[in-house]
């Protein structure tokens, strides 16, 4: 059976590695590079003979316009990340949230009592605040961005989800920041001095997973904060894919802590 990642310019991407690693019995995985342009036409000859594939930018919602069946939570995120092949039938799936999910439960002890605070609001910020809601938060913050505008209106689409608000008056509580945007990462290094409040007692999750720790990272650990990095939930929802692709495989690592260990990243709140 052949898998693979779709996405354009992905050439760096960890995903053939880390796919590699959590099936023991082996899987044969590639990168499906093609421009948006191409893609409506040469993905169905491209994937023929595959049984699934993942999707990365920038293909995750347009992707959805040629999967035959959506699941009603990627359809809700309005984004796929992961296809099921099965007789040529494609379904579309989005793990994302739920490597988000095993993340935060496996890595911060009382996670519930943290104030989330999302840095952002693209595709990714729809998934984490959908997570977020499955772990149980009420309230999250939404802070960032370039365009208010464009922040409201994120704000009120997803509200029906979460009580969200745009405030930059935030809680006097201890906060989970999550980082949703480029910012601190390898693609956009510099950071401004007013990214994020940096307070010891907070937790943040920068989602960008290179380098490691990132640029972001680096600034609030020298603040004494706690950092979690991308890796986890790039590992966690490339097993959720796999169990989806196979869900009766046996031969599945699904130790998260051992896979990132390997790869030389990710710290858990202690």
């Amino acid at each position: 059976m052949k898998y693979g990642l779709l996405g354009h310019k992905i050439a760096y991407s960890l995903s053939p590695v880390i796919h590699k690693m959590i099936n023991r019995a082996g899987i044969d995985y590639e990168i499906l590079d093609l421009s948006p342009e191409d893609l409506p036409q040469k993905l169905p000859e491209i994937v023929k003979g595959f049984s699934g594939f993942n999707v990365t930018i920038p293909h995750k919602q347009v992707i959805m316009e040629l999967c035959r069946e959506i699941d009603p939570i990627a359809e809700k995120i309005g984004a796929v990340n992961t296809v099921k092949i099965h007789g040529g039938h494609w379904k579309g799936y989005n793990t994302d949230y739920l490597g988000f999910i095993e993340t935060i439960k496996s890595s911060i002890p009382n996670y519930i009592t943290y104030h989330p605070v999302i840095v952002g609001y693209g595709g990714v910020a729809r998934a984490v605040i959908f997570s977020l809601q499955k772990l149980g938060f009420k309230a999250c913050s939404v802070v960032g961005g370039i365009n208010a505008s464009e922040r409201e209106e994120f704000i009120a689409d997803m509200h029906q989800v979460l009580e969200l608000t745009g405030h930059k008056k935030l809680p006097e509580t201890k906060k989970l920041w999550i980082n949703c945007t480029p910012v601190g990462g390898a693609k956009n290094p510099s950071v401004p001095s007013d990214f994020i409040s940096y307070d010891k007692k907070d937790v943040l999750y920068d989602l960008n997973y290179s380098p490691c720790p990132t640029y972001l990272e680096k600034i609030a650990r020298s603040k004494g904060m706690v950092t979690l990095n991308g890796m986890n939930m790039l590992v966690s929802q490339a097993i959720e894919a796999q169990k989806i692709w196979n869900p009766d495989n046996k031969d599945l690592n699904c130790d998260t802590d051992k896979i990132i260990h390997s790869l030389a990243v990710g710290k858990s709140v202690s």
